[in-house]
């Protein structure tokens, strides 16, 4: 009569097994490439200020990755600088023109006089701030 095919149940198993190995390693392979495809890589080398906005005057300044105070504090003048204060403050209000600093936990709101331009004063804040974060945290 015919032969059977009892004795390629083993050679049969290990070739779909190695089948759906392959399978699924190139369905991954796939899937990967195009994963990656649109992925944008984000590199935080230097943290510090997120952004910046300004209007007539009042300046706000985001800072990135930086908590820097807890709840929100308003300085109007030299004299509410508090003894701990760590040099944030007094170095802003140093500033001429400087009239009001609101520190938030990522955020710096700094209000100034109408005879002083942002423009004089954009580069010393920035700086200020800059100094202070990679002294501090």
């Amino acid at each position: 009569m015919g032969k059977s095919l009892k004795g390629y149940e083993f050679t049969n198993l290990l070739f779909f097994l190695v089948l759906i190995i392959v399978l699924a390693g190139g369905c991954w392979l796939v899937f990967y490439h195009i994963g990656t495809k649109d992925r944008v890589v984000v590199v935080e080398i230097d943290p510090g200020i997120a952004s910046e906005e300004t209007s007539e005057d009042i300046s706000l300044f985001y800072l990135e990755g930086f908590h820097i105070v807890g709840t929100s504090r308003t300085y109007r003048s030299r004299l509410e600088i508090p003894s701990t204060d760590d040099g944030l403050v007094r170095s802003l209000f140093d500033l001429p023109g400087v009239e009001e600093i609101v520190i938030e936990p990522q955020l710096i709101i700094l209000k100034k006089n109408g005879a002083t331009s942002w423009d004089k004063l954009r580069e010393p804040v920035r700086g200020i701030i800059k100094s202070h974060l990679h002294s501090h945290y």
